[in-house]
């Protein structure tokens, strides 16, 4: 029984192994993800800003929608990084933060919202949406509040 106790315990401390070299790699592969993003920000507010016929400064409204666009996907980059750090130091994966991710996600979706591409049924389940979320993250606030207290 001993024996069918140790061999448990390794393969549960190899498979904690194994878990904690994938997380690393997802890291690895976050931080290069968003720092592919920023020098791709950096080429696109380069182009968009300055037009290379005449050297003035123009910028239309669907050109900082784009670059806009840009700064919420390397935000939404950062926060997952955060999750993935944390994860990896406590071995814990906090809902606070995860639901910080789908609140950008869904903040940039709104302010990029075409709204005439959109069934108005479809704008009001974006709405829920965001009502949800923040319910939730308030929960989730106010639950460890009272844990501190």
């Amino acid at each position: 029984m001993a024996l069918v106790d140790k061999r448990i315990s390794n393969a549960v401390a190899l498979m904690r192994t194994v878990k904690k070299c994938m997380t690393f790699i997802v890291l690895i592969a976050m931080y290069i993800v968003v720092g592919v993003s920023i020098f791709e920000l950096g080429i696109a507010l380069y182009a968009d800003i300055f037009d290379s016929a005449d050297g003035v400064m123009h910028v239309k409204i669907d050109q900082l929608l784009k670059i806009f666009g840009f700064f919420f996907i390397i935000l939404i980059g950062f926060e997952l990084i955060e999750t993935i750090e944390m994860y990896f130091k406590e071995n814990v994966i906090h809902a606070e933060v995860i639901l910080l991710v789908a609140v950008i996600a869904v903040s940039r979706k709104v302010i990029l919202l075409d709204l005439d591409k959109y069934d108005p049924l479809a704008i009001i389940g974006l709405g829920l949406i965001i009502v949800a979320l923040g319910a939730c993250y308030a929960l989730i606030k106010f639950c460890y509040r009272g844990k501190n207290a």
